[in-house]
């Protein structure tokens, strides 16, 4: 239950204090002012009675159920209280002790007003939450009638083929309808039952109107369908019309020399142009009429400003080249290079070929003067064209310096040769057996780790002829080279001064050769021999003496490489391929070593597009050093390719580079970017073998 309570008589009570405090103090102040000397050293108490009267009102609610009962009740009670109280001075102990009575009488009168109405209060409310628990237990019935009007819209869709008709239809229909309702309070149940009428009333409404329009849209979708069907067999015509201007800007660029002037301008033209169109409908062939207008007036209109535009901004930029030509910059720089140059040289003195390496280094400084369109471009090429031509003049001086002195050394080494053959042999061992005979690489060259090497393997291509017990001249049909050359076996090989020629020749007639995938007709052959079959071998030093064909760009491919005698991985790459050198005559400053496998290394470790040859086209001298775990190539002495041997899986250790490989020296026709340019060729071209060494 929940309980208030009011109060009344508190102003009576507090102007009986205030009187009761002003006598107090009168009194105080004539004490005061009769003994003033002594009344800093007492106190006095006060004594006060104070009576009261209350008048209470309280509220208190009761539950029965869901049901809130209300009550509430009034009582009046009166209390009388007597209090003391000391203080320093006598007003102030009349006023609190009258004080304090009042509050205390106040209180206690209140308290008893509030135990008298409280009982009342709370059995009013316990009544009145009984008697409503009682009238909701009976109930009250009602009935009420609702008369409802509704407008509904229909809306239905019909497909036919893939056209959908759409139709829409409104009716409105009017309903009466009564409802009923049972409640605790007849106000309830005669507002429910009007609900329920209402409700009923509408729904019937809706469901007359919605029967009366459905069958209307229906049959206007029906017949939105098939008029689109009927117009989709019979299809539609347009012809639109559009205006459109449209503003270019070209540039244009004009040449005189090196000098490149620009040009541009602006021009701003209109055109109009009609389109025309077929459609299933005729807002699709307007809109596509009008489409077609559009695009063909906004191409006319771009293309009339470009004819105005463009003749300008040729001119505008011919006239900017002029001007560029006409005011060039003039630079002059200098350049100081020093190039190190090693050549090698033959000399043959009877049958005995000798050979000469020298190194010379020569510093040169250039200066040149050079005109052009701008400061940064003058300085440029100034720059650039005398480093230029001080890097060739070194070379070129240090080249004749070393060369003469290679020659020298290369004529001794052939005189010497030839005189320790003119000095009588050694009797034969006692017991009449041979001296034993071998190949011979000439000098020792030692190892790493300073035991020498031992010769397996020479041909210092003396005399006139291949020697076919080391090399086998290569046709197109057993190898299936060609790149649009055919290889005739032993045709354009030659043996000359103590070298091996193979040549790539332009024919005055077209030649035929065999090839696997059918005959190939052409103007070039090549030539190409191998130690197939005569000579293989796993590890060791391989060292190839060469000299590329002299070429003016692209066509050409020379290579000094090597490939397994058993190909027992499986097909190439897979058992391997060894490039010593391949030489490419669209890059005519270096030679590229390559190493072809399936490796877990990538492909930029098993090659070297960066091992510059100042004059490949003279001798240089090209090693391979092969062992279990790497294989190095070097080029006079300059190491170009480090690689440690690491195949894919399923192959391990040195794998395929564990197996007898054979030699190769091949010359042929370029082919991709190192084809001959269209129109170009050569009529011959040859790669120069001086001697092939091996040692194991």
């Amino acid at each position: 239950m929940f309980a208030t309570t009011r109060w009344r008589g508190s102003a009576t009570a507090l102007r009986a204090v205030v009187v009761a405090i002003a006598a107090a103090l009168m009194t105080s102040l004539t004490l005061a002012g009769a003994s003033t000397a002594s009344s800093a050293a007492e106190t006095f108490t006060a004594t006060e009675t104070s009576t009261q009267s209350q008048t209470v009102t309280v509220q208190e609610w009761a539950t029965v159920g869901q049901f809130v009962g209300y009550g509430t009740a009034t009582a009046t009670a009166s209390a009388t209280v007597t209090l003391s109280h000391t203080a320093e001075a006598a007003w102030e102990a009349s006023y609190w002790a009258t004080w304090n009575a009042w509050i205390a009488a106040v209180e206690e009168a209140k308290a008893k007003a509030d135990a008298q109405a409280r009982p009342i209060a709370k059995a009013q409310a316990q009544a009145d939450a009984q008697a409503q628990a009682d009238r909701a237990a009976l109930g009250y019935d009602a009935t009420g009638t609702w008369t409802a009007t509704e407008t509904v819209t229909a809306q239905e869709w019909v497909t036919i083929d893939q056209f959908v008709g759409y139709g829409s239809a409104e009716a409105t229909a009017t309903a009466t309808a009564t409802g009923s309702a049972h409640a605790a309070s007849q106000a309830e149940a005669d507002w429910w039952a009007t609900w329920n009428a209402y409700l009923a009333a509408s729904e019937k409404a809706r469901a007359d109107a919605d029967a009366v329009a459905r069958p209307i849209a229906k049959a206007q979708a029906q017949a939105d369908a098939q008029a689109q069907v009927d117009r989709h067999a019979r299809g539609y015509d347009a012809t639109g019309t559009w205006t459109a201007t449209e503003t270019v800007t070209v540039d244009e660029t004009h040449t005189i020399g090196d000098v490149v002037g620009h040009g541009s301008a602006e021009a701003t033209a209109t055109a109009t142009a009609t389109g025309t169109a077929h459609a299933a409908s005729q807002a699709e062939a307007d809109w596509w009429a009008t489409w077609n207008a559009y695009v063909a007036a906004l191409t006319d209109a771009r293309a009339q400003a470009d004819a105005e535009a463009r003749p300008i901004a040729k001119e505008r930029a011919k006239a900017d080249a002029e001007a560029q030509v006409a005011a060039g910059i003039e630079a002059t720089e200098s350049w100081t290079a020093t190039e190190t140059v090693t050549v090698n040289e033959t000399a043959v003195v009877g049958d005995f070929v000798g050979h000469g390496t020298a190194t010379s280094t020569k510093t040169v400084t250039s200066t040149k003067t050079v005109t052009s369109t701008t400061h940064w471009e003058a300085y440029y090429w100034a720059v650039v064209t005398a480093q230029t031509d001080a890097i060739a003049q070194a070379k070129a001086q240090a080249d004749a310096e070393a060369r003469a002195t290679a020659l020298a050394a290369a004529q001794a080494d052939a005189q010497a040769q030839f005189d320790a053959a003119q000095v009588p042999v050694d009797s034969p061992p006692a017991g009449g057996g041979t001296t034993p005979t071998g190949p011979d690489c000439g000098s020792p060259i030692l190892k790493s780790d300073g035991t020498p090497w031992a010769c397996t393997f020479v041909d210092e291509f003396r005399g006139d002829t291949l020697d076919t017990t080391k090399w086998h001249p290569i046709t197109t049909m057993e190898s299936a080279f060609s790149y649009g050359d055919c290889f005739l076996g032993d045709r354009n090989i030659a043996v000359s001064g103590g070298v091996l020629q193979l040549s790539t020749i332009h024919e005055t007639e077209p030649v035929t050769c065999d090839h696997p995938a059918g005959p190939v007709t052409t103007n070039y052959t090549s030539a190409a021999v191998s130690s197939f079959g005569k000579f293989s071998q796993a590890y060791g030093r391989y060292e190839i003496r060469a000299a590329m064909p002299q070429t003016n760009g692209p066509g050409l491919q020379s290579a000094l490489w090597m490939l397994p005698q058993n190909p027992q991985y499986g097909t190439w790459p897979g058992s391997g391929e060894i490039d010593i050198v391949e030489f490419y005559s669209q890059y005519p400053d270096r030679l590229i070593p390559a190493l072809h496998y399936n490796s877990v290394l990538p492909w930029g470790t098993r090659t070297n597009n960066k091992c510059l040859v100042y004059k490949p086209t003279d001798f240089h001298t090209y090693v391979l050093e092969w062992t279990e775990q790497k294989l190095t190539i070097s080029i006079d002495g300059t190491l170009c390719l480090d690689h440690t041997i690491s195949p894919l899986a399923p192959l391990v250790g040195s794998a395929p580079f564990d197996t007898p490989f054979n030699l190769n020296l091949t010359q042929m026709l370029g082919t991709g970017d190192n084809a001959f340019p269209e129109g170009q060729g050569i009529d011959k071209a040859t790669l120069q073998v001086d001697y092939v060494r091996v040692w194991q």
